[in-house]
């Protein structure tokens, strides 16, 4: 049997010298870094048959019952809550008597329905709604379901505003009301810019008859005078009812009204105001999603009721300041109780922005996932508790409880996660393997680095077409012993097909270096590897120089660059201005797209030109320079043809049969910079705590967390992105991704977690490593 060892500069090299000895058919057995290259280990074909013979043939283990030990880790766990939430309700005589949930209806016996009951009044829903719900749990439900059960159940009993369009197909008059400093007249405005860009501004106008507060006309007219639309303003019903004749032409009128505490006597005259004119008027109630639920249970009240008997005062309400609410529990609560349907919900000043159409599971989860830290203003049962002088017994069992809440909720949700993670095929799997080795030796460090290499290896052939695309920048990095920070160039790899990153590196600049946490290995070989798979492009943002562009050439690299439309360049002998040459060619629409909610077309052309090496002055036409192909692609409004965006490319020629990918690539630069921010701070947050002398290690395994980061924010999963940015203590809006600095947060105190899960230490021994697959 003939099997030899090859050792190379690199795997080219290589490769080489196995296909002159061994023939092109030969078998490659293994493929390692070793010092001075790369050896291959490799034997003839035609010897493989004789080890076939011999092999013997493999018999998987017996299958092994995985959910059961997980099921089993979790039981343990909330059997030891329930049995420390018990034994900690009696550390104080005292305490027993002092009134908590149970004197609230929700039996002390009963520890998770107590704990739930907590829940929902620390989120602002009150004790009364709270043992409605719990009355109805069904049995047999753990913490989990039963919190999720609660939040559809919540979410089910919260109307909200389906379509907006029925809001303002029916046109007529829409009226806002509610107290003073509400947010009545910015949120007039938000309303007013979503109507014009669906309907435009010749069909709208816009009433003010808050005539008490200064500026407050002023500031509803700069409003209108930016969006188009007219704003009058009136004093009393004449002047009301004569506005609204007049602009009988107008599809929507919206009335800012002037602000009126819940307890003001003029309150109903405002309402019989609305109610006296002609035309039907939608009355939608302001609620301060800030304000004590007791406030805005008196508000609803009176704008109702009180100021209109007949309870026909208000058709359904807008919950605004959402972004300063810490107990938004409080007005969803007041709502589900009056049944008073939520048309929007305002989050912050910008207009329109920060208005969105109501969502009932996405106001509840944000109920629940709003951060509250400790509170001087105390619920009664806190205060009762501290009156009785339980304040020693109070922090250990609220941390106590808390933990093993903790632990207990984080088993079943965290195995999904991960599940969901390592299903999306993101690399978790490879990237928490080295977090777990990161304190290995260089042995191990350099197997570390061998299993990146094969992973981006067979990434790269399986997610690119033809090409690998490598974007880098370079950031100051603080680097231990030096004063001043240290440039480095941090390179993304991406795939051809969609834009996945695929591979990351850190190289110093200036100077030979090792790349940061690849130990044996530098960015040459990587680039090296991958180049023999697929051509690389390099996405730059200016025109290479004549010995950048000489190295690419030499190693079969392609290059695209972003450039201005007054760059110079030469087409048929002539010098010309990218935009004016771009005028004179010929374009063809390759796709559709969606700019601004509006509905567009993409057109493309191209040329070959010649970018030169001086800049071009007079009429003279400069010699020399380099050969490129000219890409230009146009973004126009589908219905006016009104152009929406310009993009001039100068690339490869070798890529001019490519240009409409040559312009996808170009969009994805458009990230490329928030993604190497967002490497840069996984590689910053996860390699903090390095111990010294693993510090590249530790880096390795920070570089792969941060590309399995990227990829969830490239291609997010369904749940994933909300769990880490809850375990990161973030608040996560319905609709908007995540950033990348808050899911590398999340994903540290993922692997936390899972490390505390793994070897847990009430059980003596580690979890075995079936079920901790359930995790991986």
């Amino acid at each position: 049997m003939s099997v030899a060892k090859f050792v190379a500069a690199n795997g080219r090299e290589a490769m080489r010298q196995v296909r002159e000895a061994m023939g092109p058919d030969a078998v490659v057995l293994s493929n390692r870094t070793v010092e001075g290259g790369v050896e291959i280990v490799a034997m003839r074909d035609a010897d493989l048959g004789s080890v076939q013979a011999t092999a013997q043939v493999y018999v998987p283990p017996a299958p092994v019952a995985e959910p059961t030990a997980i099921g089993d880790l979790r039981g343990e766990l909330q059997s030891m809550r329930a049995m420390l939430e018990r034994q900690l309700a009696g550390i104080s005589p005292a305490q027993s008597a002092v009134p908590s949930a149970a004197a609230h209806g929700v039996a002390a016996s009963d520890p998770l329905r107590e704990s739930l009951f907590e829940w929902m009044v620390g989120a602002g829903f009150s004790g009364q709604l709270a043992r409605t719900l719990l009355a109805r749990l069904p049995l047999g439900y753990d913490r989990p379901a039963a919190m999720g059960w609660i939040r559809t159940e919540l979410a089910s009993k919260l109307p909200v505003l389906g379509d907006e369009d029925s809001l303002f197909a029916q046109g007529g008059v829409l009226a806002l009301v509610g107290p003073t400093g509400v947010g009545k007249t910015t949120t007039t405005a938000k309303l007013a810019a979503r109507f014009v860009l669906r309907h435009g501004a010749d069909k709208l106008a816009l009433l003010t008859t808050d005539s008490f507060r200064i500026g407050a006309h002023e500031q509803l007219r700069i409003y209108g005078d930016i969006l188009g639309v007219p704003v009058h303003a009136v004093k009393d019903a004449a002047d009301l009812r004569f506005a609204l004749a007049a602009m009988k032409d107008k599809h929507l009128v919206i009335i800012d009204t002037v602000g009126m505490s819940q307890r003001d006597r003029s309150l109903s005259e405002q309402i019989a105001m609305l109610a006296g004119v002609p035309a039907p008027v939608q009355r939608v109630l302001l609620l301060n999603g800030a304000s004590h639920g007791d406030t805005l249970n008196e508000v609803v009240h009176a704008y109702r009721h009180d100021a209109a008997p007949d309870g026909g005062g208000i058709d359904g309400c807008i919950i605004s300041k959402l972004d300063e609410a810490t107990h938004l529990g409080s007005v969803l609560d007041v709502v589900i109780r009056h049944r008073l349907p939520v048309f929007y919900a305002s989050t912050g000043q910008r207009v329109p922005e920060h208005l969105e159409l109501a969502n009932s599971t996405a106001l509840v989860e944000r109920a629940f996932l709003t951060p509250r830290r400790g509170s001087v203003f105390a619920d009664a049962d806190a205060a009762r508790r501290r009156s009785a002088g339980t304040d020693d017994e109070a922090p250990a069992r609220g941390g106590a409880d808390e933990v093993l809440r903790s632990l207990t909720d984080s088993a079943d949700a965290l195995s999904q996660c991960v599940a969901e993670l390592n299903g999306a095929g993101l690399g978790l799997d490879l990237a928490r393997s080295l977090w777990q080795q990161r304190s290995a030796g260089a042995p191990a460090l350099r197997a570390m680095s061998q299993q990146v290499r094969e992973a981006v290896c067979r990434d790269v052939t399986r997610q690119c077409e033809q090409y690998v695309l490598a974007s880098a920048a370079t950031l100051q990095v603080a680097v231990p012993g030096r004063r001043t920070p240290q440039p480095m160039q941090h390179t993304l790899w991406l795939a051809d097909r969609d834009g996945m990153p695929l591979a990351a590196t850190v190289t110093p600049t200036g100077r030979a270096g090792q790349p940061l946490g690849e130990a044996e290995s530098d960015a040459a070989s990587l680039r090296a590897a991958m180049s023999a798979a697929r051509k690389v492009v390099n996405l730059i943002d200016a025109v290479p120089t004549a010995a950048t562009l000489a190295r690419w050439q030499q190693a079969g690299e392609r290059w695209v660059a972003s450039a201005r439309k007054t760059a110079r360049v030469v087409s048929a002998g002539a010098a010309w201005k990218l935009d004016a040459l771009a005028d004179t060619l010929t374009f063809h629409a390759v796709g559709e797209d969606t700019v601004r909610e509006r509905e567009a077309v993409r057109w493309l052309a191209s040329a070959e030109v010649r970018v030169p090496d001086s800049p071009v002055r007079g009429k003279g036409t400069p010699e020399g320079g380099i050969d490129a192909c000219l890409v230009v692609a146009r973004l126009a409004d589908r219905a006016t043809g009104e152009l929406l965006d310009t993009r001039y490319l100068l690339c490869d020629p070798a890529l001019a049969q490519d240009a409409a990918q040559v312009a996808r690539w170009a969009l994805w630069t458009d990230a490329a910079d928030a993604r190497l921010r967002t490497l840069r701070h996984a590689i910053d947050h996860f390699a903090q705590d390095a111990e010294s002398g693993h510090a590249a290690g530790a880096a390795l395994a920070a570089l792969q967390l941060g590309l399995a980061v990227l990829r969830l924010e490239h291609a997010p999963t369904a749940a994933a992105p909300a769990f880490l940015a809850r375990l990161a203590g973030r608040t996560v809006r319905q609709g908007v991704p995540v950033p990348g600095t808050v899911l590398n947060e999340g994903m540290g105190r993922m692997l936390a977690l899972l490390d505390v899960l793994e070897y847990y230490p009430g059980r003596g021994t580690a979890v075995p490593a079936e079920a901790m697959e359930v995790l991986q």
